[in-house]
């Protein structure tokens, strides 16, 4: 009898990488999928992206619509509260033998809480990373990791973090970082095709990929930030696509300065969503990606890509040496953009793309440790080692 093998998202990011491990699960014989869909994946304001879901053949198990029209501090603790109570229903009448979480939002500790007190085993991806930014992804990321029975570490480094908070060795995984799968087995398009693709012109002259998103722990300022990124953008001369921001606290102010750029600069393209094979692209023929995404610093080192990023959003995290960090000062930023574009010698040593996270087989990996792993009072039964 096959197992379940259930999938929570909540976000386009975060199911493009768990697209290749839901693929190689899908694969793996005596295992079967399904989809949790939750979050900005249901709202036309973030691009419906449950539509790349629908495309991938996905069997959507329940959709839980659960973000509110609001981008207050509340608005993500109400969207918790309402993810609880749809995952409480759907594990009542439909029960996985695992429940596979990623990161550090907040549907992955409404996930893995809501699964723990059903005695379904959580699989938690990404454990034990951490970035001294003081945003609230920390603390969520490794509570996740506490509630959670198997985890898929993206490196050595973050193994040895979940040894440090008590985790047993053996439930600890090294499998690098799926969102790399997903770079290495994305179609290429050419230059040419990828203009025609998001219509525009360019020509083959350099571009920016911008994914800024919004900090909890200074969302008040976030206009002000991306003010300040617009602002630099519009005078460097360079073409620009600007990806929409998640759906923390701060979005609306950032979106509003992202369509006022837009609307005075036809040098910049906006978008809510892109297909994957169109996203992985775009990354591909950049020049450098600008903003404070963590596709900077996992993915991109991986294409030989250079990264700004901007301010205290992913601060102290493991990287490789093609991301550049700033303060929000806009001569810093400027200072940046002109290394990542123009300094041969920084730009050849990213081109070699060392990367700490991975080869490429984090899925077939997860799937490998999910079929071997038998459900029971021992996986349930968590000790704290000391």
């Amino acid at each position: 009898m096959s197992k379940r093998v259930f999938f929570l998202t909540g976000i386009r990011s975060e199911y493009d990488i768990l697209a290749p491990v839901i693929d190689a699960v899908d694969r793996t014989d005596g295992l079967e999928t399904s989809v949790i869909v939750t979050g900005a994946h249901l709202i036309e304001k973030f691009g419906h992206s449950v539509q790349q879901i629908e495309a991938d053949g996905r069997d959507i198990v329940t959709r839980i619509r659960s973000l509110p029209e609001t981008d207050s501090l509340s608005s993500r603790v109400h969207g918790a509260a309402t993810q609880i109570a749809g995952m409480a229903d759907l594990f009542a009448e439909k029960r996985p033998d695992f429940l596979v979480v990623m990161g550090d939002r907040e549907e992955s500790i409404t996930g893995a809480l809501s699964a723990v007190y059903h005695n379904i085993p959580v699989v938690h991806i990404g454990g034990g990373d951490h970035a001294e930014d003081g945003n609230v992804d920390n603390p969520i990321r490794h509570a996740v990791s506490k509630l959670s029975h198997l985890h898929m570490v993206t490196t050595e480094l973050s193994g040895q973090r979940l040894e440090r908070i008590g985790e047993e060795n053996w439930r600890i995984n090294v499998v690098g970082a799926s969102g790399i799968d997903r770079l290495l087995s994305t179609q290429h398009m050419s230059r040419e095709q990828l203009e025609q693709e998001i219509n525009v012109g360019w020509e083959g002259k350099p571009y920016v990929v911008v994914l800024y998103h919004p900090t909890i722990s200074d969302f008040e300022e976030a206009r002000i930030h991306m003010r300040t990124i617009c602002d630099i953008l519009e005078t460097s001369g360079l073409n620009v696509v600007i990806m929409a921001p998640n759906s923390d606290p701060g979005n609306f102010a950032i979106v509003s300065e992202i369509e006022a750029l837009v609307e005075r600069c036809d040098r910049v393209r906006s978008f809510k969503f892109l297909p994957r094979k169109t996203f992985v692209n775009l990354l591909r023929h950049a020049h450098a990606m600008v903003g404070n995404s963590s596709a900077g610093i996992i993915e991109a080192p991986s294409l030989g890509l250079p990264a700004i990023n901007i301010g205290v959003r992913q601060r102290g995290r493991e990287h490789a040496e093609n991301v550049i960090f700033t303060s929000y000062e806009a001569p810093e930023i400027s200072e940046a953009l002109r290394k990542a574009i123009f300094d041969q010698g920084f730009r050849e040593r990213v081109a070699l793309k060392r990367s700490p996270y991975g080869d490429g087989t984090a899925g077939e990996r997860i799937a490998k440790v999910i079929r071997e792993t038998v459900p029971g009072p021992e996986l349930m039964h968590k000790k704290f080692v000391m």
